[in-house]
């Protein structure tokens, strides 16, 4: 097995470790398995799996001469986002219902539950105003434009179904993880040959 294909193969295993443990362990929380704040422990630190998946990602990028500093810096700044986004909405969601604060606390717990994930957004723009080369910037753009034209489609469609009583109503927020699988679709969908 060459280094090109050893790393891609050990960046798709560490994405599935990735993807089973945080679905897994949102699973045995969610039906009362694993209760309580073990259940959620367990849920915020499968997320400690995005260290050794970025840095398996970083690799496979390394082996096929497309990695460069501009993404190195961005995946620092998502791996601290997102870490900083499962701890602050845990703690925000543990306070609201054990203490039950008042409607000001709440609002607060809220905001800065929402702060790492506009510190997401910004990560992305700045990807593509650091990145030099224009063709891994090419890649980006396309990427967000499949992920985009997914929320799009998803939020018009589900809008409709909800304006019909057709639908339940859905939160908001979750339109950025639906973005986020929209860029891993967007990355699976170019098939140019890169890694």
């Amino acid at each position: 097995m060459d280094e090109i294909t050893s790393a891609r193969a050990n960046s798709r295993l560490w994405i599935g470790a990735f993807l089973v443990a945080t679905f897994g362990t949102a699973a045995l929380a969610k039906t009362g398995v694993i209760p309580g704040w073990p259940g959620m422990a367990l849920f915020a630190a499968s997320f400690l799996l995005l260290i050794p998946l970025v840095r398996s990602a970083e690799r496979a990028r390394a082996a096929c001469g497309i990695n460069s500093n501009a993404m190195r810096e961005y995946n620092r700044r998502m791996i601290f986002a997102a870490l900083a986004y499962v701890a602050l909405l845990l703690g925000g969601v543990a306070i609201a219902r054990h203490y039950a604060p008042p409607a000001a606390v709440r609002i607060v717990l809220a905001v800065a539950a929402a702060a790492p994930i506009l510190f997401m957004i910004r990560a992305m723009a700045l990807l593509l105003k650091e990145e030099r080369d224009e063709y891994l910037r090419m890649r980006m753009v396309e990427q967000s434009l499949v992920a985009t034209g997914i929320v799009l489609a998803v939020a018009t469609l589900y809008g409709f179904l909800n304006a019909f009583d057709l639908a339940p109503r859905v939160d908001a927020y979750l339109a950025v993880p639906l973005w986020g699988i929209g860029l891993g679709i967007g990355r699976l969908l170019q098939r140019d040959g890169a890694c």
